[in-house]
């Protein structure tokens, strides 16, 4: 299979139309084709706001309390203006964007000011998300996806179903192996790819972190690219990418995604 990055680009790891890429996104970014990928799809760096030294997280299976302050560098104005600017210019239909509900309308600012169309922010709420330890305040317990699309119609694979998500967060007493501080379900991530691309799509994760969104990506038979500043992290996506994929029926996936009854069982066990 011809490689699908650009001529001059090295990759990390780069096998069955999935490659990973070990840069700073901001010394890539500006290299790729205008309206060259189908769907952005990323999570990027939080707002400085949640890097405080008294992040604190309650493992339930152990009961624990303890301190849990992150350990990456907080996104910055320039740099949110300049990756929603060129992921703009890079889809030619979606761009997903998780973050805080605090900075949603600075990434509707950034991916407007790269030609893109704001849609929506849909929401990801966790049922199993951290309380409030303080108790002074009432706690999160959800993530804010800012939607966009490309100056062209829009189509998706939702139907009339709400941009709402209920997904368990893999960051505490998930039986799902956790690589990323901040890593998000593969189901979430399986059910954007599948709502938002078609198979054979290219998707493009500009922050990769762990390789969630690639993994999803080849599991639903689409290409992908990621693009990570940390070499840990790229040798734990390239892991996790050499694992099988899972067999998904499309069909059978956007069936299951549009059924109403879903929610409807989902409300009652609210």
């Amino acid at each position: 299979m011809p490689s699908i990055l650009p001529p001059g680009i090295t990759p990390y790891y780069e096998r069955n139309g999935i490659a990973i890429v070990h840069v700073d996104c901001r010394d890539i970014l500006p290299l790729l084709v205008s309206a060259s990928c189908d769907l952005v799809l990323t999570d990027p760096p939080y707002e400085a706001e949640a890097h405080t030294k008294g992040r604190r997280i309650h493992d339930q299976r152990t009961n624990v309390i303890r301190s849990a302050p992150l350990t990456f560098t907080p996104i910055d104005a320039d740099l949110r203006a300049f990756a929603g600017c060129h992921m703009a210019r890079l889809s030619r239909r979606w761009t997903l964007v998780f973050c805080q509900i605090e900075a949603a309308m600075l990434w509707r600012d950034a991916l407007e000011a790269g030609g893109a169309r704001y849609m929506r922010t849909m929401v990801w709420a966790k049922p199993n998300g951290q309380p409030q330890l303080t108790g002074d305040r009432p706690g999160m317990g959800y993530e804010s996806i800012v939607t966009a699309h490309a100056l062209a119609a829009s189509r998706w694979n939702g139907g009339g179903r709400l941009g709402w998500f209920l997904y368990p967060t893999d960051a505490n007493f998930s039986r799902t192996p956790r690589w990323h501080e901040t890593q998000k379900p593969i189901t979430l991530m399986r059910d954007l790819v599948t709502l938002f691309s078609d198979p054979g799509d290219l998707i493009l994760d500009p922050f990769m972190g762990s390789g969630t969104t690639l993994r999803a990506a080849a599991d639903l038979g689409r290409r992908a690219i990621g693009i990570e500043i940390s070499e840990a992290y790229c040798a734990v996506a390239a892991q996790r990418l050499q694992q099988e994929s899972m067999p998904l029926d499309f069909k059978q996936e956007r069936e299951r995604i549009v059924q109403p009854e879903r929610f409807e069982s989902m409300a009652e066990d609210i």
